[in-house]
């Protein structure tokens, strides 16, 4: 694997990242580089820097014992790697490739099998770090396959990134490289969610951005929740439980102020409603905002048929009692137990769904427990509710939009005399 200068590490695809990762390499004692991209002028630079350049990804191949690809897909990556298998390797110690590229899932090992006949081993590596971390040689490498050939690739890993992790089997660097990444653009999209809400508020975006940045270099961001080796629920007992529920506390409370301040703006903000459902369980606590299961008073039922009442007390806006039979099995372990529950929407995106079904139906009497449901629980304000009136009255037409503006006005009336009786009693 080494000659008298040590590793011969070669390198395929001298691209924003992959360029700066190779002149980590090219300045490394120790490795000996050779380099090739279909691009003339960063393998100048690279031989300029003291790389021996290669005219083909075989004579590449044959030249060395350790190889980085870095290239744009999976059919590129596949494209090299029948390259590399082709090439003349007689007498030559067994080669090893290291895939940068960021591949589908499966991708790794259909490679893997395709090379291993050919006495070439397959490492999926992507990386994390972006240019800057490549110039500097910070990057994250995720490593899937073989121990051996972890060991193989190991001088070059090391010149390249300071924190490099052997993941796993081989595939299980792109797997863990995919939920980074998941982490990286949802919350690039909660930023810019974040951003129009900032906007409508009459704030400066440069000013949050600044603050952000600032504050995730002190707290660490998302990751700094991301201790645990788990996502199972956290026991009273456990160190993270006092930890996760101040976290809890806080981020109900911050996040249900944000929504009302959005809603109030008139701006949309479903990743912030969906934070604030799925925050607490997402943590493995329970909600701040909810009852403990403790005091539940369908505690002692089969979780599935518990889950369904709940929701259903949620999404009808009065108490539930079990029931028996297999409609009501249906209705509370399915339909609210789970459908109402599935990622994607939240109770609020399936209301204004159900909403807009039953007044296409005519279905007053049922709108007569959604509607008013929806405004007890906060889902739907006062105007919000209005303004689907005058919408849907022109696709369900007059006389159904006039039934269902009579439940939105008994609706908004009764809570109004309410509040008024409550405010004359204190």
């Amino acid at each position: 694997m080494s000659t008298a200068k040590g590793t011969r590490a070669g390198f395929v695809g001298l691209g924003n990242i992959g360029k700066p990762m190779a002149l980590r390499l090219a300045g490394t004692d120790g490795i000996e580089l050779w380099v090739h991209d279909i691009a003339e002028e960063p393998v100048a630079e690279l031989g300029a820097a003291g790389a021996k350049t290669a005219a083909s990804v075989g004579e590449l191949a044959s030249a060395v014992d350790v190889l980085s690809v870095m290239v744009r897909d999976d059919e590129q990556v596949r494209q090299v790697i029948a390259e590399v298998i082709a090439a003349d390797r007689s007498e030559q110690p067994p080669l090893t490739v290291l895939v940068h590229s960021t591949v589908a899932p499966e991708t790794p090992a259909a490679l893997a099998a395709t090379a291993e006949p050919h006495g070439v081993q397959v490492l999926d590596a992507p990386v994390s770090g972006g240019p800057m971390g490549a110039a500097e040689g910070t990057l994250a490498i995720l490593v899937g396959g073989t121990p051996e050939a972890y060991a193989a690739a190991a001088p070059v890993l090391a010149a390249m990134g300071t924190k490099v992790v052997h993941a796993g089997e081989i595939g299980a660097g792109t797997r863990l490289k995919l939920a980074r990444n998941l982490l990286h653009f949802a919350s690039f999209t909660a930023a810019t969610e974040a951003q129009r809400l900032a906007e409508a508020a009459g704030l400066d975006l440069v000013a949050l951005g600044e603050v952000v940045r600032h504050t995730d270099a002190i707290t660490g961001g998302p990751g700094a929740i991301m201790h645990r080796d788990t996502t199972a629920p956290i026991e009273e007992t456990d160190f993270w439980h006092g930890v996760f529920g101040h976290v809890v506390a806080l981020g109900e409370k911050d996040l249900g102020f944000a929504v009302a301040l959005a809603d109030e703006l008139d701006v949309d903000v479903p990743l912030a409603r969906l934070a604030l459902e799925r925050l607490a369980p997402g943590l493995g606590m329970p909600s701040t905002t909810s009852p403990p299961v403790a005091d539940d008073k369908f505690a002692d039922l089969p979780e599935a048929r518990a889950r369904g009442l709940r929701k259903m007390e949620e999404v009808y806006g009065f108490d539930m009692a079990d029931g028996e039979g297999d409609f009501f099995r249906y209705t509370a372990d399915h339909l609210f137990g789970d459908i109402w529950q599935r990622p994607g929407l939240t109770t609020r995106d399936r209301r204004l769904l159900l909403i807009g079904l039953l007044a296409g139906r005519g279905a007053a009497d049922v709108l007569g427990i959604q509607i008013p449901a929806a405004y007890a629980n906060g889902e739907l304000s006062e105007d919000e509710l209005r303004e689907i009136v005058v919408f849907l009255s022109h696709y369900a037409g007059w006389p159904d939009g006039a039934r269902m503006n009579t439940v939105v006005e008994e609706t908004i009336g009764k809570a109004q005399r309410k509040a008024r009786r409550k405010a004359q009693r204190s």
